[in-house]
């Protein structure tokens, strides 16, 4: 498989592909995707649990179906063995089968957190560079060369694109262990989970395209 450098060091394509599998299998199971990985989860993960827990309450995830043109899809991951994030994506199925993102919650645990609003910054940033990655980036090549030549050619998010973010900080009582970067492990599966939940197809490649998976 072709690949480049990404930020992110490969924790966003390597963890996409780990958690669209194991949310592949909840359904294959008839699990819910929450329960299937805190089953699944080893004893000494307990700060991945608990952001999967607090991301599933804030999310209100116990009352949310799949169905009517809302999806509902989660992920979680850890980043380098030191940082936690889970992600809960809403998305709504528009009628021409293009994935509008309607609400992301996210639960983050890097440790203690001396500046809130830049940490939140951060989250923030790693979940818009996710709607990028799932939605909308794709490198196009043209007679042997890279066919975008400016950002104006370049497929990214735009504000429009951004939905609703709830962020949640938890973990203080640990010592900091890094946010440049977390929450990138969880952003993009939770969403095109979100749209194999709705559609009942898991997303295999990137971005998601309607027409071919």
């Amino acid at each position: 498989v072709p690949t480049g450098p990404w930020r992110g060091l490969g924790a966003a394509p390597n963890n996409w592909a780990i958690e669209t599998a194991v949310d592949a299998l909840a359904r294959q199971a008839d699990r819910d995707p929450v329960e299937f990985r805190l089953a699944a989860m080893a004893p000494d993960k307990p700060r991945l649990a608990a952001v999967l827990k607090t991301v599933a309450k804030r999310s209100k995830w116990s009352s949310r179906r799949s169905g009517g043109g809302r999806g509902w899809g989660v992920a979680c991951g850890i980043y380098k063995g030191m940082s936690y994030a889970a992600v809960v994506a809403e998305i709504a199925m528009e009628d021409a089968g293009t994935p509008r993102l309607a609400h992301l919650w996210c639960a983050h645990d890097c440790g203690l957190v001396v500046n809130p609003d830049q940490v939140r910054a951060q989250i923030e940033g790693n979940l818009v560079w996710g709607i990028g990655m799932a939605l909308h980036e794709k490198l196009q090549l043209s007679d042997g060369r890279i066919a975008a030549e400016s950002h104006a050619d370049y497929a990214l998010p735009r504000f429009s694109d951004v939905p609703d973010i709830d962020i949640a900080l938890i973990g203080g009582e640990n010592a900091p262990s890094g946010a440049g970067e977390t929450a990138i492990v969880a952003s993009a599966a939770a969403i095109t989970n979100a749209i194999a939940a709705l559609t009942g197809t898991t997303v295999t490649a990137l971005p998601y395209d309607r027409g071919g998976g």
